[in-house]
C-alpha cells in the first residue's frame, strides 16, 4: 500500500468497474469527477480554485467518467490496495491503539460505481463529493456499505461481524 488512509486526506475508495471491485488508498481531491463543476462552484462563490488537474494523475481528464476510466486506472494503480491490506491495517490499529486513537482513518469514504453511474460518498468532512459528479450519474451521501459484497468488506472479522461495531 503506497499511501496510508489519514482521516479526511487519503481516503480509502471503492470502484466498481466491469463487475469488478476494486479498493485503492488516495489523496480525496482526485474523487471530485467533474473538475468543471468543481470550479464554477468554486468562482459562483468568489473564489478561484488552483488548478488541481496540472499536478496529479487527473492532468487532463476535466471529467472522470466511463470514457476516461482506462486512462485514470493506469495513473492510479500504485494506489491499488487489497481487502487482506485492509483488514491487516485495520487489526494492527485496533491491536495498537490507545484509548484516544479512533478508526475513522479506516472507514471507507467513497463508492464509485461505473457500471451503474452511480456514486456514494461517506466522506467525513463536508466536501459534498456527490454534487461534483458528470451528467448522467447518480450521486448521493450515504451508508454505502451495505452496497459492498460481504466478500470485499475489509472490515468484517472471521465471524462476519463489524469491527468498526465493536471499537
Amino acid at each position: 500500500m503506497l499511501l496510508e488512509p489519514i482521516y479526511a486526506e487519503n481516503i480509502i475508495i471503492a470502484v466498481i468497474c466491469n463487475g469488478a471491485q476494486r479498493w485503492y488508498v488516495t489523496e480525496k481531491d482526485l474523487w471530485f469527477l467533474d473538475y468543471n463543476k468543481l470550479e464554477k462552484a468554486y468562482l459562483d462563490k468568489g473564489f478561484k480554485i488552483e488548478d488541481v488537474i496540472d499536478d496529479n494523475e487527473r492532468k487532463g481528464i476535466e471529467v472522470l467518467d466511463n470514457q476516461a476510466i482506462s486512462i485514470f486506472f493506469d495513473r492510479i494503480k500504485k494506489y491499488l490496495t487489497t481487502k487482506k491490506e485492509l483488514n491487516n491495517l485495520l487489526k494492527n490499529k485496533i491491536e495498537g491503539r490507545n484509548g484516544s486513537d479512533d478508526l475513522l482513518d479506516l472507514v471507507p469514504a467513497i463508492l464509485v460505481d461505473f457500471d451503474n453511474k452511480s456514486f456514494y460518498s461517506m466522506f467525513p468532512e463536508p466536501a459534498s463529493f456527490e454534487d461534483y459528479i458528470p451528467e448522467g450519474w447518480s450521486g448521493e451521501y450515504l451508508d454505502f456499505t451495505n452496497l459492498i459484497r460481504d466478500e470485499e468488506k475489509y472490515w468484517l472479522d472471521k465471524w462476519n461481524e463489524n469491527i468498526f461495531l465493536k471499537f
